[in-house]
């Protein structure tokens, strides 16, 4: 029996805007602290059609395909993430100035997991919901969520298997 590696028990996201034909981002930068336990990808159901016939007898149906939602919180977001998702500008590193909550443009995004030998996903086209939130039990949070586009790339996103670093001197 092969041992089964925990995937998302701790892990990294990261963002870029989406290139070119809908090609992942070349640059990509962390979102930040990740809550534990918080990070999620749940596919969503598509549009059912029915045809019905006199007496609500189902005569045909077909099931439309969903999509995928990656959603996360972040503890304690920075100005820089704000900043870079252009929801607000910086005037200083301690003040910013939040001038909305609609991440605009397409995102790629990339969820790498701690362990090695883990499974992580790369999605080249996603849309952004940005969602601030402050409590005394949380403090300064930020839920975010991305909705996977499938677009140009002609797939929804790409799962990877986090390898070994390289050796130095190998």
């Amino acid at each position: 029996m092969s041992k089964v590696i925990m995937a998302w028990s701790e892990c990294e996201i990261e963002i870029g805007k989406t290139g070119a034909d809908d090609a992942m981002s070349a640059s990509l930068t962390s979102i930040g602290t990740i809550k534990d336990r918080s990070t999620t990808l749940e596919p969503s159901d598509g549009d059912v059609l029915e045809a019905k016939s006199t007496g609500g007898h189902t005569v045909a149906k077909e099931t439309q395909e969903g999509g995928f939602t990656l959603k996360t919180r972040v503890i304690e977001p920075t100005n820089t993430l704000e900043v870079l998702l252009g929801i607000a500008t910086s005037e200083s590193s301690n003040e910013s100035q939040v001038k909305t909550h609609i991440v605009d443009g397409d995102w790629s995004v990339k969820l790498t997991p701690k362990n090695v030998g883990a499974r992580g996903i790369k999605a080249p086209l996603t849309n952004i919901s940005y969602k601030p939130g402050w409590s005394e039990e949380e403090g300064n949070y930020a839920d975010i969520e991305f909705d996977i586009l499938f677009g140009a790339q002609d797939y929804w996103y790409i799962k990877f298997t986090k390898q070994a670093a390289a050796q130095a001197g190998s």
